[in-house]
């Protein structure tokens, strides 16, 4: 049972979904501490400063399609510099045969803010009341008792005892972690079982900047693989975000389609970037001199093949322990993710 007079959560990664569970908890009796292995909040809601301009290499936008999100975004979070990003997102096949998108499916606004995605997180975290630990990586769980788990990091280190853990990393660092834990392995059989299940994509995302305005159809703000059989999943366009690029300049992030990322993910650079901008230029012109600059970003786990059903993972798990994340969507999309989290505070609540 959780001492109830002060029960103490520890969530294990501070993306969008883990954040929203910590946000979802405000108001309770939970104290609840979120533990996060890299500098900063939000996960594959990334963006980075390349150059002196914000960019977004993972997660492009979000939605806001549902009363808990529109709560949550809207009215919740402080608002400004919350931006629309214009357009449509135009179609392409293996064959570079450009289209308009379905204007009933792109007709959802996409939301970003200027100074980019990663912003959802930061606020989330602020606003959740929560205590985060950045640059803290749990390497260790250890049962105390029935009901009671402490935490340790890379170090060594006692991170403390929770009642209750959340896990929000994809699928496979969780099995990873808790097969390095020190936990009878009898009790886990199951549930590393289903764990080893999850397959997660991974995928590149190329960042190239120019150093004039990229010519392509005024309404399109990126670009979508219709087909999946082409060398680029997604061609986004940064300067279709209010805000972000000169009037003069391109930025141009190309997210590489998974068979390409594994065919390249061990290829020097300079063959990475070569590769991934002809393919790009197979779908629009490019600018005779090149790219100004150019950037990378690896990502091992960019978003599942397939979804976890997370009753049946929580089923087989020790008492206390929760899940959500991507790993329970099959797919990567923020605002699916963040529903995820809340639905697990629902759960540790007890909230049907």
């Amino acid at each position: 049972m959780y001492d109830l007079n002060n029960p103490k959560l520890a969530i294990i990664g501070a993306g969008v979904s883990g954040l929203s569970a910590a946000w979802a908890l405000k108001d309770s009796d939970w104290e609840v501490s979120v533990f996060e292995k890299s500098r900063g909040p939000s996960g594959r809601a990334a963006t980075r400063t390349i150059n002196e301009i914000r960019v977004d290499h993972g997660a492009n936008y979000f939605k806001i399609n549902s009363p808990l999100l529109e709560e949550l975004i809207l009215r919740e979070l402080p608002n400004e510099d919350l931006i629309e990003i214009p357009g449509q997102v135009y179609l392409f096949d293996k064959e570079n045969t450009i289209s308009k998108g379905d204007s009933k499916i792109d007709a959802d606004i996409k939301w970003n803010y200027r100074n980019g995605i990663s912003e959802l997180g930061k606020r989330i975290a602020a606003c959740s009341g929560a205590k985060i630990l950045k640059q803290t990586l749990v390497v260790d769980i250890e049962e105390i008792s029935s009901s009671s788990w402490e935490i340790s990091s890379g170090e060594g280190k006692s991170l403390g005892i929770y009642d209750a853990i959340l896990f929000t990393p994809p699928a496979p660092q969780v099995l990873e972690l808790i097969s390095n834990s020190q936990i009878p392995s009898s009790s886990i059989i199951d549930l590393k079982g289903l764990l080893g299940e999850s397959e997660f994509h991974r995928q590149f995302s190329i960042i190239m900047g120019f150093d004039q305005r990229i010519d392509r159809p005024i309404d399109c703000c990126a670009m979508l693989n219709e087909d999946r059989k082409h060398a680029i999943s997604w061609l986004g366009f940064e300067d279709a975000k209010s805000g972000r690029v000169g009037s003069s300049e391109s930025v141009i992030v190309a997210q590489m389609s998974p068979d390409w990322t594994m065919s390249y993910y061990d290829s020097c650079e300079d063959i990475i970037y070569k590769e991934a901008l002809s393919e790009a230029s197979r779908l629009i012109e490019m600018p005779s001199s090149g790219p100004l600059w150019q950037s990378k970003q690896r990502w091992k786990y960019a978003h599942p093949k397939v979804a976890l059903d997370v009753d049946e993972i929580e089923e087989c798990s020790p008492e206390g322990w929760f899940f959500c994340g991507d790993s329970f969507v099959g797919r990567g999309r923020v605002g699916e993710a963040i529903l995820t989290g809340i639905d697990a505070a629902n759960r540790i609540l007890g909230v049907e």
